[in-house]
C-alpha cells in the first residue's frame, strides 16, 4: 500500500443524500447494496443544489452514537457535493459540515468494487503501525475527474480524520 499523505484541510460543507449501511469491514457489510442506488437518486437531484462549489463528488462516512444505531457496525453515509455553507439545502437532502483538520489521504486505484482492500489496508495495517490514530471526524471519499467507476486506473482518494497518538 502507497503511503498516505498527511495534509490540513480545510472546513468542508456538503450537501447530499443520507443512509445508515455496515460497513465494508464487516461480515454483514451491505455496502454495495445500499451506497450505489444513492448515487443514482443524487445523479438525479444534484441540479437542485445551490452555491455548489467545483464539479467533484464526496462520499462523507460517519458513525452515530451508540443508541442511534441499529446494529454494532452501522455507519452513516452521505453521497454529496460540496457547497456554500450558506446555500439552502433542497427538500430532502441533508447537510454535513466536516471540520477542518489533519487528514492522512490515501489514494485508491482501480475499480470501486475493491474499496473494501482499501478500506482494510487502511484500518487493519496502516493506522495500527502508524504515529497516527483516528480523530473519529469522517471519512471522505473525494471523487473528481480521475474517477472512472469500475475502470482499473480509476482513482479516487479516500481521507481519514487523524490526530498524533
Amino acid at each position: 500500500m502507497q503511503q498516505p499523505q498527511i495534509i490540513e484541510k480545510p472546513v468542508l460543507s456538503i450537501v447530499g443524500l443520507e443512509t445508515p449501511f455496515l460497513h465494508a469491514l464487516s461480515p454483514e457489510t451491505n455496502n454495495f447494496n445500499v451506497i450505489p442506488p444513492l448515487w443514482e437518486k443524487l445523479d438525479q437531484k444534484a441540479a437542485e443544489v445551490s452555491g455548489r462549489i467545483g464539479h467533484a463528488m464526496y462520499g462523507i462516512i460517519y458513525s452515530r452514537t451508540e443508541s442511534e444505531r441499529s446494529h454494532p457496525h452501522e455507519l452513516q453515509y452521505i453521497a454529496g457535493v460540496q457547497n456554500a455553507s450558506s446555500a439552502l439545502v433542497p427538500e430532502g437532502m441533508v447537510c454535513r459540515i466536516i471540520p477542518g483538520g489533519t487528514f492522512a489521504v490515501f489514494l485508491h486505484r482501480g475499480p470501486i468494487q475493491k474499496i473494501g482492500d482499501t478500506c482494510r489496508e487502511i484500518y487493519r495495517v496502516w493506522l495500527p503501525q502508524s504515529p497516527w490514530q483516528h480523530a473519529e471526524i469522517a471519512d471522505v471519499e473525494l471523487y473528481d475527474e480521475r474517477f472512472e467507476c469500475e475502470g482499473e486506473t480509476s482513482e479516487m482518494e479516500y481521507w481519514i480524520s487523524v490526530i498524533p497518538r
